[in-house]
């Protein structure tokens, strides 16, 4: 068999096959009547007739369509902010039997996402303590010594995410519980205003203590 005569062959069986299957089940067009008797025309008929039966609803309240932005939505959908978004990376060293505390200042209901890992542990790493309270200024509209924390706990890294549940200050206490120095790396991206090294001491010696 020469080329010729399979390229003719192969087209043959290719028109065949769109005339007689996908013509009728997919439009409805049944030239040789072999559509019908093989049930592929009622293929059609019901694709065709088959509707998108769910409302859609948007959650968005009356706007300008020419306004530059929307400003109603409905809460945990979309948030928002005010700030810029930022990604840090951080390497806090720590001393042998030091302590740091590193906060981010933050308005309430932002967030972000992180990740903490001491980089060259050698054994059980740091005792950590994230938490959050607010400035001196908003703290008489909460009870005395007010301070909200978020996880506590002994290791080497930790991953999550965060929502500041009020205006305040929110952020890592860490102290090395290992022999020797430490390094642990924050890297973080999302929303605040600002961020520093609140508190560092060594053997319980203050070094550093930044007033809220």
């Amino acid at each position: 068999m020469t080329l010729l005569t399979k390229l003719c062959l192969a087209t043959f069986c290719s028109a065949t096959i769109l005339i007689v299957t996908i013509l009728p089940a997919e439009y409805g067009i049944d030239a040789t009547g072999l559509g019908k008797k093989l049930g592929l025309l009622a293929l059609s008929k019901s694709s065709s007739t088959t509707s998108f039966k769910h409302d859609l609803s948007f959650n968005i309240g009356n706007y300008d369509p020419k306004a530059e932005r929307i400003n109603e939505s409905v809460q945990g959908l979309i948030h928002l902010e005010e700030v810029p978004f930022q990604s840090q990376v951080i390497d806090i060293e720590i001393e042998d039997l030091g302590e740091v505390e590193y906060k981010f200042i933050m308005p309430s209901d932002t967030s972000f996402v992180y990740s903490w890992e001491v980089l060259n542990s050698r054994g059980e790493g740091v005792y950590y303590d994230f938490h959050g309270h607010p400035s001196s200024a908003d703290a008489k509209h909460y009870p005395d010594k007010f301070e909200m924390a978020y996880a506590r706990g002994e290791g080497t890294s930790q991953n999550g995410s965060f929502t500041s549940p009020f205006t305040g200050y929110h952020g890592f206490y860490f102290m090395n519980i290992e022999e020797g120095p430490i390094i642990v790396r924050l890297v973080i991206s999302g929303y605040w205003q600002d961020h520093q090294e609140m508190y560092r001491a060594i053997e319980g010696k203050v070094i550093k203590n930044v007033k809220f």
